[in-house]
């Protein structure tokens, strides 16, 4: 994950140089199967926006971040977009609300300085 970081932050850089910081968002692609989340763990920055592409690899699943009020429907067929900007730093879970017992069906969003 330290290569994401480091993109990001030339991104960053690169934006903000040339007056688009605005324009800037960072995408990360999350895939749900019953295996579980693929990255299992998503590290970002405080304060650095974030556009996750869910997906799924089989059937219907959600991804669900209630540290941060998300809770989306991942369908074959179709990416579901959900864009996130953390404001305090810490380990939060995130887990598949429709299959709870599903323990593979879990991760994390960690979220550093």
């Amino acid at each position: 994950m330290k290569s994401l970081r480091s993109a990001v932050s030339a991104l960053a850089a690169f934006a903000v140089a040339f007056g688009s910081a605005a324009a800037l968002q960072v995408s990360v692609e999350v895939v749900a199967s019953r295996r579980g989340f693929r990255p299992g763990t998503v590290e970002l920055r405080r304060g650095e926006s974030v556009r996750l592409a869910l997906s799924t690899a089989d059937v219907e699943h959600c991804f669900a971040l209630d540290a941060f009020r998300v809770e989306k429907r991942i369908v074959p067929g179709r990416t579901t977009f959900v864009e996130i900007t953390p404001d305090r730093t810490g380990s939060f879970p995130f887990h598949c609300c429709l299959e709870p017992g599903n323990e593979s069906l879990h991760g994390r969003l960690v979220v550093t300085e």
